[in-house]
């Protein structure tokens, strides 16, 4: 069964801070990416129920 799942982004470079050290805010490209992989987990759970599972 094909998946119509919207593909996920990029994967940030892994050497990229998460954070910045000085104001601890997430860095826009993590952020970027762990929203979308969010929405994309949600996507799926949503899927998996209407199945019954």
């Amino acid at each position: 069964m094909a998946s119509t799942l919207a593909p996920l982004p990029q994967l940030p470079v892994p050497t990229e801070r998460i954070a910045d050290p000085q104001t601890g805010r997430v860095n826009q490209n993590w952020y970027q990416y762990l929203k979308a992989l969010d929405q994309h987990i949600r996507e799926a759970e949503k899927r998996i129920a209407a199945l019954g599972g």
